[in-house]
């Protein structure tokens, strides 16, 4: 038995979760979740404040993260928004630094490591119980095919999955439930940060304006399909100027919003499936589509599957909803578990 740290951090919420991970018994489950804890991250100044504060809750005997105080840890895995180089990621919306060197030293963890927060979003997928997925459109999944992994929050996050075929791996999964997982390629991406496309007179009206706003000439998909993004079509609709959690309240009663909201989402959904061909299907995460009915709205799958030429290959590719807001602690602990076994295998 050992313990995994696992830590989904973003802009607007840092999670923690401690898990035990048993990968040797295909009797017990790989991955028990002990406890888990969400921090805001305008509350801390630094990623070091915030580790010090989750080691504080670990010092109760009562708290589920004990073992860390006691150094029981076997690894950490943290999964930041932003680009991973190595042992450190900036945050791409919050002005902190995350280092992989700074859990090893106060929980005295002997590895630590960083992944995309949607490589691990990505690496959830690969347990259906972890993300609780719902069908959003129907479709018939390509097993050979990749698959593409993306959400709105704070920003706009991308990651593309591909899975070895079930045969080639049934054996070895009898033997070791963990084979298909080492198997499984993961590709993170920052794809957000791509400029987003606007189609039509409105529309570039709109851009005009959330261009304004931002401050710049060019708009990325993080600042449209994103907390900011609504907060920016609230205003261009509604003349109000709310920040972006009110707005997401105020799109509720704004039916023009909530249309162009979910236009702008099944736009990004479908130009990233047709960028990677990822006929496996497409699962989408993320705080937005859990707090606002854009996933279900008619525009939506009307955008998804609009194309002149490739319209019938998007009709058949299915898109899911994943309804577990923890489904990437689940991902950076599955991460972890097949870091440990590889150490182990050495």
């Amino acid at each position: 038995m050992q313990h995994i740290l696992a830590a989904d951090l973003g802009a607007t919420h840092s999670r923690f979760a401690l898990f035990r991970a048993q990968p040797h018994n295909s009797e017990a489950p790989l991955l028990t979740l002990l406890g888990e804890q969400t921090f805001a991250g305008a509350d801390y100044p630094s990623f070091t404040a915030l580790l010090h504060a989750l080691f504080a809750q670990a010092s109760h005997a009562a708290s589920p993260f004990f073992p860390l105080h006691e150094g029981k840890a076997a690894i950490a895995v943290l999964a930041p928004a932003g680009p991973v180089q190595g042992e450190v990621c900036r945050l791409s919306n919050l002005p902190w630094v995350i280092t992989a060197q700074e859990p090893r030293d106060l929980f005295r963890i002997p590895k630590a490591c960083l992944i995309n927060d949607f490589a691990a979003q990505a690496y959830a997928c690969l347990l259906p119980h972890s993300v609780n997925p719902r069908s959003i459109l129907a479709g018939e999944a390509r097993r050979d095919a990749p698959v593409a992994v993306m959400g709105a929050g704070t920003g706009l996050g991308k990651a593309l999955l591909l899975c070895p075929p079930e045969g080639e791996t049934t054996e070895n999964s009898r033997k070791n439930p963990l084979a298909r997982f080492a198997r499984a390629l993961v590709l993170p991406s920052e794809g957000g940060h791509a400029e987003f496309p606007f189609a039509g007179e409105r529309e570039f009206a709109f851009a005009q304006f959330a261009a304004k706003r931002e401050g710049t000439d060019r708009l990325i998909g993080d600042a449209i399909v994103s907390g900011a993004g609504l907060a920016h079509l609230v205003a261009f609709i509604t003349k109000e100027s709310l920040p972006p959690r009110e707005a997401t309240a105020r799109a509720k009663d704004c039916p023009e919003a909530l249309e162009w909201f979910a236009r702008f989402y099944a736009r990004a959904c479908r130009n990233f499936v047709l960028d990677t061909l990822a006929l496996g299907g497409l699962y989408i995460t993320g705080g937005m589509a859990l707090r606002l009915p854009v996933l279900t709205h008619p525009a939506f799958a009307r955008e998804f599957r609009r194309s002149a030429v490739q319209g019938p290959l998007l009709a058949k590719t299915p898109v899911w909803h994943v309804q577990n807001p923890q489904a990437g602690l689940w991902g950076a602990a599955l991460y972890g578990l097949l870091k440990l076994t590889e150490r182990d295998a050495a």
